[in-house]
Protein backbone atom coordinates (compact mmCIF):
# COMPACT_ATOMS: atom_id res chain seq x y z
CA UNK A 1 0.00 0.00 0.00
CA UNK A 2 3.05 2.41 1.05
CA UNK A 3 4.35 1.93 -2.69
CA UNK A 4 1.34 2.35 -4.66
CA UNK A 5 0.60 5.76 -2.45
CA UNK A 6 4.17 6.98 -3.49
CA UNK A 7 3.01 6.04 -7.29
CA UNK A 8 0.50 8.05 -6.85
CA UNK A 9 2.14 11.01 -5.11
CA UNK A 10 4.68 10.77 -7.69
CA UNK A 11 2.16 10.99 -10.72
CA UNK A 12 0.67 14.02 -9.36
CA UNK A 13 3.75 15.91 -8.85
CA UNK A 14 4.41 15.22 -12.66
CA UNK A 15 1.04 16.06 -13.63
CA UNK A 16 1.11 19.29 -11.63
CA UNK A 17 4.63 19.97 -12.86
CA UNK A 18 3.92 19.68 -16.48
CA UNK A 19 0.94 22.18 -15.96
CA UNK A 20 3.33 24.85 -14.17
CA UNK A 21 5.86 24.62 -17.10
CA UNK A 22 2.88 25.07 -19.95
CA UNK A 23 1.15 28.07 -17.91
CA UNK A 24 4.68 29.32 -18.03
CA UNK A 25 5.14 28.86 -21.56
CA UNK A 26 1.60 30.64 -22.56
CA UNK A 27 2.70 33.40 -20.34
CA UNK A 28 5.92 34.44 -21.79
CA UNK A 29 4.01 33.79 -25.43
CA UNK A 30 1.79 36.38 -24.07
CA UNK A 31 4.35 38.72 -22.62
CA UNK A 32 5.98 38.15 -25.97
CA UNK A 33 3.22 39.56 -27.89
CA UNK A 34 2.87 42.43 -26.17
CA UNK A 35 6.65 43.22 -26.56
CA UNK A 36 6.01 42.73 -30.17
CA UNK A 37 3.07 45.42 -30.18
CA UNK A 38 5.74 48.23 -28.30
CA UNK A 39 8.45 47.28 -30.58
CA UNK A 40 6.36 48.48 -33.60
CA UNK A 41 4.54 51.47 -32.08
CA UNK A 42 8.05 52.59 -31.83
CA UNK A 43 9.23 51.76 -35.17
CA UNK A 44 5.63 53.56 -36.99
CA UNK A 45 6.89 56.62 -34.47
CA UNK A 46 10.28 56.86 -36.29
CA UNK A 47 8.65 55.77 -39.68
CA UNK A 48 6.04 58.03 -41.90
CA UNK A 49 5.55 55.02 -44.37
CA UNK A 50 5.34 52.12 -41.60
CA UNK A 51 1.30 52.29 -39.66
CA UNK A 52 0.53 50.09 -36.83
CA UNK A 53 -3.03 49.58 -35.95
CA UNK A 54 -4.99 47.33 -33.50
CA UNK A 55 -8.61 46.35 -34.91
CA UNK A 56 -11.22 45.02 -32.43
CA UNK A 57 -14.78 45.07 -31.93
CA UNK A 58 -16.70 46.29 -28.87
CA UNK A 59 -19.47 44.41 -27.29
CA UNK A 60 -22.80 44.96 -28.58
CA UNK A 61 -24.91 48.10 -27.46
CA UNK A 62 -28.31 47.83 -27.54
CA UNK A 63 -30.83 50.55 -28.30
CA UNK A 64 -33.14 51.67 -27.49
CA UNK A 65 -31.79 51.04 -23.90
CA UNK A 66 -34.90 52.00 -21.90
CA UNK A 67 -35.57 51.47 -18.12
CA UNK A 68 -38.95 51.30 -18.10
CA UNK A 69 -40.35 47.86 -16.52
CA UNK A 70 -42.36 46.92 -19.21
CA UNK A 71 -39.74 46.90 -21.93
CA UNK A 72 -37.05 45.51 -19.24
CA UNK A 73 -36.95 41.80 -20.52
CA UNK A 74 -37.70 42.17 -24.02
CA UNK A 75 -35.23 42.37 -27.15
CA UNK A 76 -33.59 45.18 -28.42
CA UNK A 77 -31.51 46.40 -31.03
CA UNK A 78 -27.82 45.10 -31.47
CA UNK A 79 -25.73 48.05 -32.51
CA UNK A 80 -21.76 47.07 -33.81
CA UNK A 81 -18.79 49.24 -33.58
CA UNK A 82 -15.46 47.97 -34.95
CA UNK A 83 -11.94 50.29 -33.84
CA UNK A 84 -9.16 50.59 -35.80
CA UNK A 85 -6.43 51.90 -33.37
CA UNK A 86 -3.46 53.24 -34.64
CA UNK A 87 -0.69 53.46 -32.48
CA UNK A 88 2.78 55.96 -32.51
CA UNK A 89 0.43 58.44 -34.48
CA UNK A 90 -1.37 61.57 -32.90
CA UNK A 91 -4.75 60.56 -34.93
CA UNK A 92 -7.82 59.74 -32.76
CA UNK A 93 -9.25 56.37 -33.25
CA UNK A 94 -11.74 55.13 -36.10
CA UNK A 95 -14.87 53.71 -34.92
CA UNK A 96 -17.10 51.88 -37.38
CA UNK A 97 -20.73 51.96 -36.81
CA UNK A 98 -23.49 50.13 -37.92
CA UNK A 99 -26.32 48.13 -36.74
CA UNK A 100 -27.98 44.58 -37.02
CA UNK A 101 -30.66 45.89 -40.10
CA UNK A 102 -27.35 46.39 -42.13
CA UNK A 103 -24.98 44.09 -41.58
CA UNK A 104 -24.00 41.22 -39.09
CA UNK A 105 -20.61 40.72 -36.95
CA UNK A 106 -18.38 38.33 -38.85
CA UNK A 107 -14.97 38.27 -41.17
CA UNK A 108 -16.96 40.01 -43.82
CA UNK A 109 -17.77 43.21 -41.71
CA UNK A 110 -14.24 43.23 -40.56
CA UNK A 111 -13.06 43.38 -43.84
CA UNK A 112 -14.98 45.69 -45.30
CA UNK A 113 -14.31 48.01 -42.41
CA UNK A 114 -10.78 47.96 -42.71
CA UNK A 115 -10.57 48.41 -46.53
CA UNK A 116 -12.96 51.47 -46.00
CA UNK A 117 -10.64 53.18 -43.71
CA UNK A 118 -8.01 52.18 -45.87
CA UNK A 119 -9.37 53.79 -48.79
CA UNK A 120 -10.40 56.79 -46.81
CA UNK A 121 -6.64 57.09 -45.44
CA UNK A 122 -4.27 56.06 -48.32
CA UNK A 123 -4.04 57.01 -51.81
CA UNK A 124 -2.15 53.96 -53.67
CA UNK A 125 1.28 53.85 -54.35
CA UNK A 126 3.80 55.82 -56.91
CA UNK A 127 6.51 53.67 -57.37
CA UNK A 128 9.05 53.27 -56.46
CA UNK A 129 7.39 54.33 -52.94
CA UNK A 130 6.69 51.66 -50.32
CA UNK A 131 4.42 51.49 -47.40
CA UNK A 132 3.86 48.62 -44.68
CA UNK A 133 0.96 48.38 -42.70
CA UNK A 134 0.86 46.24 -39.71
CA UNK A 135 -2.41 44.60 -37.90
CA UNK A 136 -2.73 43.15 -34.09
CA UNK A 137 -6.01 41.96 -33.46
CA UNK A 138 -7.41 38.79 -31.52
CA UNK A 139 -7.36 35.62 -32.24
CA UNK A 140 -11.41 35.07 -32.94
CA UNK A 141 -11.49 32.74 -36.46
CA UNK A 142 -15.08 34.07 -36.64
CA UNK A 143 -13.80 37.68 -37.43
CA UNK A 144 -10.06 38.23 -37.68
CA UNK A 145 -8.26 34.69 -38.20
CA UNK A 146 -9.43 33.27 -41.54
CA UNK A 147 -9.03 33.46 -44.97
CA UNK A 148 -11.06 36.09 -45.81
CA UNK A 149 -8.45 38.56 -43.81
CA UNK A 150 -5.88 37.10 -46.14
CA UNK A 151 -7.52 37.86 -49.08
CA UNK A 152 -8.00 40.91 -47.48
CA UNK A 153 -4.57 41.86 -47.08
CA UNK A 154 -3.27 39.94 -50.83
CA UNK A 155 -5.62 42.33 -52.44
CA UNK A 156 -4.61 45.50 -50.70
CA UNK A 157 -0.88 44.65 -52.27
CA UNK A 158 -2.20 44.24 -55.31
CA UNK A 159 -4.21 47.42 -55.43
CA UNK A 160 -1.02 49.20 -54.48
CA UNK A 161 -2.18 50.69 -51.35
CA UNK A 162 1.33 49.08 -49.27
CA UNK A 163 3.97 47.04 -50.19
CA UNK A 164 4.35 44.89 -47.23
CA UNK A 165 1.29 44.03 -44.76
CA UNK A 166 2.00 41.72 -41.66
CA UNK A 167 -0.78 40.72 -39.46
CA UNK A 168 -0.16 39.23 -36.02
CA UNK A 169 -2.64 37.90 -32.79
CA UNK A 170 -2.22 37.90 -29.35
CA UNK A 171 -2.04 34.75 -27.31
CA UNK A 172 -5.94 33.60 -26.15
CA UNK A 173 -6.80 34.81 -23.17
CA UNK A 174 -3.91 37.65 -23.27
CA UNK A 175 -5.68 40.28 -26.10
CA UNK A 176 -6.19 43.19 -24.36
CA UNK A 177 -5.35 45.99 -26.84
CA UNK A 178 -5.23 49.86 -26.88
CA UNK A 179 -9.01 49.63 -28.40
CA UNK A 180 -10.25 48.32 -25.09
CA UNK A 181 -9.16 51.82 -23.45
CA UNK A 182 -11.91 53.59 -25.66
CA UNK A 183 -14.10 51.30 -25.58
CA UNK A 184 -14.05 51.97 -21.60
CA UNK A 185 -14.49 55.57 -22.12
CA UNK A 186 -17.26 54.65 -24.37
CA UNK A 187 -18.81 52.90 -21.95
CA UNK A 188 -18.49 55.35 -18.96
CA UNK A 189 -20.33 57.94 -20.97
CA UNK A 190 -22.69 55.27 -22.01
CA UNK A 191 -23.77 55.13 -18.52
CA UNK A 192 -25.37 58.63 -18.34
CA UNK A 193 -26.91 58.32 -22.21
CA UNK A 194 -30.18 58.10 -23.41
CA UNK A 195 -29.97 55.92 -26.49
CA UNK A 196 -33.00 56.27 -28.60
CA UNK A 197 -31.62 55.12 -31.67
CA UNK A 198 -28.27 53.92 -33.62
CA UNK A 199 -27.94 58.03 -34.61
CA UNK A 200 -27.83 58.31 -31.13
CA UNK A 201 -25.08 56.14 -30.49
CA UNK A 202 -22.87 57.05 -32.95
CA UNK A 203 -23.45 60.87 -31.37
CA UNK A 204 -22.63 59.24 -28.15
CA UNK A 205 -18.76 58.14 -29.51
CA UNK A 206 -18.17 61.24 -30.91
CA UNK A 207 -18.91 63.17 -27.47
CA UNK A 208 -17.47 60.56 -25.45
CA UNK A 209 -14.29 62.51 -25.59
CA UNK A 210 -13.80 66.18 -25.89
CA UNK A 211 -10.25 66.64 -26.17
CA UNK A 212 -9.30 64.18 -30.14
CA UNK A 213 -12.49 62.96 -30.45
CA UNK A 214 -13.23 59.43 -31.65
CA UNK A 215 -13.37 59.69 -35.93
CA UNK A 216 -16.69 57.85 -36.53
CA UNK A 217 -17.12 55.91 -39.99
CA UNK A 218 -20.84 54.88 -40.35
CA UNK A 219 -20.51 52.03 -42.51
CA UNK A 220 -23.33 51.38 -44.94
CA UNK A 221 -25.10 48.73 -46.55
CA UNK A 222 -23.12 49.48 -49.68
CA UNK A 223 -19.80 49.51 -47.73
CA UNK A 224 -19.79 45.94 -46.83
CA UNK A 225 -17.93 43.71 -49.75
CA UNK A 226 -18.55 39.89 -50.02
CA UNK A 227 -14.69 39.28 -49.69
CA UNK A 228 -14.80 35.88 -50.58
CA UNK A 229 -12.36 33.22 -48.54
CA UNK A 230 -11.53 31.27 -51.66
CA UNK A 231 -9.76 33.31 -53.92
CA UNK A 232 -6.13 32.33 -52.88
CA UNK A 233 -4.86 28.45 -53.21
CA UNK A 234 -4.80 27.24 -49.97
CA UNK A 235 -1.71 25.17 -49.58
CA UNK A 236 -2.35 21.28 -48.10
CA UNK A 237 -1.16 21.57 -44.32
CA UNK A 238 -1.53 25.11 -43.72
CA UNK A 239 -3.62 25.67 -40.87
CA UNK A 240 -4.06 29.25 -40.40
CA UNK A 241 -5.76 29.31 -36.81
CA UNK A 242 -2.32 27.76 -35.75
CA UNK A 243 -0.27 31.13 -36.85
CA UNK A 244 0.88 34.09 -34.74
CA UNK A 245 2.00 36.09 -37.61
CA UNK A 246 1.24 36.56 -41.20
CA UNK A 247 2.81 38.45 -44.04
CA UNK A 248 2.24 39.23 -47.67
CA UNK A 249 4.31 40.99 -50.00
CA UNK A 250 4.30 42.80 -53.50
CA UNK A 251 7.47 42.20 -54.17
CA UNK A 252 6.28 38.17 -53.96
CA UNK A 253 2.71 37.98 -54.49
CA UNK A 254 2.37 34.24 -54.97
CA UNK A 255 3.44 33.21 -51.07
CA UNK A 256 2.01 33.76 -48.02
CA UNK A 257 4.84 34.04 -45.35
CA UNK A 258 3.81 32.33 -41.91
CA UNK A 259 5.19 32.31 -38.23
CA UNK A 260 3.78 30.07 -35.19
CA UNK A 261 5.74 32.50 -32.68
CA UNK A 262 6.59 36.26 -32.16
CA UNK A 263 9.75 35.62 -32.04
CA UNK A 264 12.37 37.55 -34.59
CA UNK A 265 14.69 34.80 -34.59
CA UNK A 266 12.09 32.32 -36.27
CA UNK A 267 11.88 31.96 -40.05
CA UNK A 268 9.66 32.59 -42.29
CA UNK A 269 7.83 29.78 -43.92
CA UNK A 270 6.41 30.37 -47.35
CA UNK A 271 3.10 29.14 -48.92
CA UNK A 272 2.26 28.94 -52.30
CA UNK A 273 -1.51 31.01 -52.40
CA UNK A 274 -1.23 31.62 -56.17
CA UNK A 275 -0.40 30.31 -59.41
CA UNK A 276 2.55 32.35 -60.71
CA UNK A 277 2.01 33.73 -63.99
CA UNK A 278 5.63 33.13 -66.07
CA UNK A 279 7.35 35.77 -64.00
CA UNK A 280 4.54 38.27 -64.15
CA UNK A 281 2.69 39.40 -60.74
CA UNK A 282 -1.25 38.57 -60.16
CA UNK A 283 -3.34 41.29 -62.13
CA UNK A 284 -4.96 43.42 -59.17
CA UNK A 285 -8.88 42.48 -58.89
CA UNK A 286 -10.99 44.99 -60.02
CA UNK A 287 -12.65 46.09 -56.32
CA UNK A 288 -16.05 46.55 -57.95
CA UNK A 289 -16.36 43.57 -60.22
CA UNK A 290 -14.83 40.61 -57.81
CA UNK A 291 -15.73 41.68 -54.78
CA UNK A 292 -19.53 42.76 -54.88
CA UNK A 293 -22.16 43.87 -52.31
CA UNK A 294 -22.29 41.54 -49.45
CA UNK A 295 -26.28 42.77 -49.07
CA UNK A 296 -28.28 44.01 -51.76
CA UNK A 297 -31.38 45.07 -49.25
CA UNK A 298 -31.54 45.57 -45.60
CA UNK A 299 -31.61 42.68 -43.32
CA UNK A 300 -34.71 41.82 -41.91
CA UNK A 301 -35.36 41.65 -37.64
CA UNK A 302 -36.51 38.44 -36.22
CA UNK A 303 -40.00 38.50 -35.99
CA UNK A 304 -40.20 38.49 -32.37
CA UNK A 305 -37.13 41.22 -31.68
CA UNK A 306 -39.40 43.35 -34.38
CA UNK A 307 -42.89 42.49 -32.07
CA UNK A 308 -40.63 44.03 -28.90
CA UNK A 309 -39.13 46.61 -30.57
CA UNK A 310 -43.25 47.61 -32.10
CA UNK A 311 -44.44 47.34 -28.34
CA UNK A 312 -41.35 50.02 -27.29
CA UNK A 313 -42.60 53.10 -29.63
CA UNK A 314 -45.25 54.18 -26.66
CA UNK A 315 -41.98 55.34 -24.70
CA UNK A 316 -39.79 56.42 -27.35
CA UNK A 317 -39.93 60.17 -29.51
CA UNK A 318 -41.66 60.67 -33.33
CA UNK A 319 -38.71 60.26 -34.78
CA UNK A 320 -36.91 57.10 -32.92
CA UNK A 321 -40.81 55.66 -33.47
CA UNK A 322 -40.85 56.26 -37.15
CA UNK A 323 -37.06 54.55 -37.26
CA UNK A 324 -37.85 51.00 -35.96
CA UNK A 325 -41.23 51.25 -37.74
CA UNK A 326 -38.86 51.41 -40.95
CA UNK A 327 -36.74 48.59 -40.21
CA UNK A 328 -37.68 45.26 -42.16
CA UNK A 329 -39.52 42.03 -40.75
CA UNK A 330 -38.76 38.89 -41.10
CA UNK A 331 -41.39 36.99 -42.34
Amino acid sequence: MFTLLSLQQLHQMKKKKKISNESELHHRKAEKAYSQLEIDKEWAKANTDCHVVCVDMQGVVFTPNLTHSNVYYQRQLANYNLCIYGLGTEDPPTMCVWHEGIAHRGSVEVASCLMKWVQSSFTPLVKPKERKLVIFSDRCCGQNNNWRMLNLMALLTSMGYFTEIEHKFMVSGHSFLPCDRSFAIIEKRRKVSTLHTPEDFTEMIIQSKQEHPFRVMQMKSEDFRLFPDSVLKKPAGLQITSKMWFKVTAADPWNLHTKVTHSLYEGWKSWLITKPRKGQPPPAPSFAKVYARAYESPLPVKKEKHQDLMSMLTYLPPAAQAFYQALECEA
